[in-house]
């Protein structure tokens, strides 16, 4: 007890002594600074607000530069409006800046009208290219609807032209006319689309339905207001823009320029005063540094006397807490900061069991309480690593249960959900190697991966999942190929050594096909697909 009364008065009395110290420091500080005190106050009365003020504006103009580039280069109406919103926001700040009106001039006022008339004329500009964009983009789809129909062969007019090379080969250079970014390519590509759809309507036999399809081509394509002219409206309209935004943004730039050159007067004025505070400002540290050295004497003590008691001590729980050690119930003391590694303690147990619980539930199915697919997608990464290393085949089956939604209908869900849990239950029990894996993919489809197995031992496997199934009697009113409730399996088996492109997506789709061809087989059934 009296050790702790000691040290409690060794602990206040330095603190005393820091404070009337630093009181004294204060005192001598506050006679020699005052002509100082003047000086920054002159320096911040003016200079600072004027190239604060300065700062903005200058900020304002980069803004300014910015957004006209966005405009140019905007896709849609909504964008320019908000970006255009913008503009005129910034130039709004610019007009009735503070620095303005106080170094005002009438260049400068001109420069930020010429600014404002030249950004509204390229606002229009750019609405004008997107609506024509606009307009370009929808008569370009309706023609290519128009030529899909030829192709697939839904117009039995056309039918004669669907084999076509000609009629491809134009279709080709059509989608190449947005893609032209000089007037000079785009009247040669033009005249390639004028040479063949002569060679179209010379090449196709003769008649009415024929000669339509040609005409229409040629009026939407070539004739006046067609998609060329159009592309080459677009094309002017973007040139003008970049021209004018260009022009916007070196205008903006003289702007900044000359909001620059102002603030560099201020800058330089403000190092000016800045220097001469500094040299009074340096007698005092003069006088000031032996005083200081003894404060630091004191203040050295003080903080080597906590790091002994608190820094160490809570260093050492730092650690045993990053490395979630046991020894944290067992911290040594008693104090706050023994009371808290026990509180830590505490944490830890409840944070490893909420951690445990967590990753059960984000792997699991809430309804089948087996793997998600989630899990299924960890765990297929690993399998296909494990098959390209070891070299050995790897199985998916792909489940699928038979008339699921008429049994939904007809039953009811909760009966639903009764049948897909007696399906999973069934899938685990049936699937029984430690290494094999089976997860709920999704509404009525299961999966399962099945390491190192080739294609016998995947039918094996898939029949006896199929016949667990069929064998679960789950009554199926509803289903066309049985009276039970049936499965339908897509299996596919890969070996790595001879594909090595294989990816997780590739074995999904190889099974998803082969489930489907089981549907269209007539269901209840498996089918396989093996890549060598």
């Amino acid at each position: 007890m009296q050790n702790k009364k000691t040290t409690l008065y060794v602990f206040i009395f330095a603190q005393c002594s820091v404070m009337v110290l630093f009181i004294l420091i204060l005192l001598l500080s506050l006679f020699r600074l005052h002509d100082v005190r003047q000086l920054l106050g002159d320096v911040t009365t003016n200079a600072v607000p004027a190239l604060s003020q300065a700062a903005v504006i200058t900020r304002d103009v980069q803004q300014l530069v910015s957004l006209t580039t966005r405009l140019t280069s905007v896709e849609n109406q909504s964008a320019r409006r908000i970006i255009k919103g913008q503009l005129d926001e910034a130039l709004a700040r610019l007009e009735s800046s503070a620095l303005q009106q106080e170094h005002s001039d009438k260049y400068f006022s001109t420069q930020l009208n010429v600014l404002a008339q030249e950004i509204e004329e390229l606002n229009t500009l750019v609405r004008q290219q997107i609506e024509v964009e606009k307009e370009v983009k929808v008569e370009r789809e309706a023609l290519f609807d128009y030529l899909n129909q030829v192709f697939e062969g839904r117009d039995e007019r056309y039918i004669e032209l669907k084999s076509s090379q000609v009629l491809v080969s134009l279709t080709l250079k059509i989608a190449q006319i947005n893609q032209q970014f000089q007037l000079h390519e785009l009247r040669l590509l033009e005249g390639k689309i004028a040479h063949q759809l002569k060679q179209l309507r010379e090449s196709a036999d003769k008649g009415q339905y024929t000669d339509k399809l040609v005409i229409t081509l040629e009026k939407a394509i070539l004739g006046e207001w067609g998609m060329v002219d159009k592309q080459a409206n677009v094309m002017r309209i973007r040139g003008r823009s970049r021209g004018r935004g260009s022009f916007v943004e070196h205008l903006a730039e003289e702007v900044a320029s000359s909001i620059e050159l102002r603030a560099s007067e201020v800058t330089k004025n403000t190092a000016q005063s800045a220097l001469s505070a500094s040299t009074r400002v340096t007698d005092q540290i003069t006088l000031s540094l032996g005083l200081s050295t003894l404060v630091m004497l004191i203040c050295c003590a003080i903080i080597f006397y906590i790091y002994k008691r608190i820094i160490l001590r809570l260093i050492a729980l730092t650690n045993m807490v990053e490395h979630a050690s046991d020894e944290v119930v067992e911290f040594e003391g008693n104090d706050e900061v023994s009371r808290l590694a026990k509180s830590f303690a505490l944490y830890f147990n409840r944070v490893k069991t909420q951690e445990a619980e967590l990753i059960r539930l984000s792997l699991s199915d809430a309804l089948t309480n087996i793997a998600n697919r989630r899990a299924f997608e960890l765990e297929i990464e690993k399998s296909m690593a494990m098959a390209k290393r070891h070299q050995w085949p790897l199985t998916i089956m792909l489940i699928d249960v038979d008339f699921f939604k008429a049994y939904n209908d007809h039953y009811g869900h909760t009966q639903g959900d009764l049948c897909l849990k007696a399906v999973a239950s069934c899938l685990n029990d049936t699937i029984t190697r430690n290494t094999d894996f089976c997860a709920r993919f999704g509404g009525e489809e299961f999966v399962a991966i099945l390491p190192n197995t080739d294609e016998k031992g995947a039918q094996v496997k898939a029949q006896a999942v199929r016949e667990a199934v069929e064998q679960l009697q789950i009554k199926h009113e509803k289903s066309v190929v049985s009276a039970h409730v049936t499965v339908s399996l897509g299996v596919a088996t890969y070996y790595s050594t001879t594909d090595a492109n294989w990816g997780v997506k590739t074995v999904l789709d190889t099974a998803d096909k082969a489930l489907y061809n089981a549907k269209v087989s007539g269901r209840n059934r498996c089918v396989f697909t093996i890549h060598r």
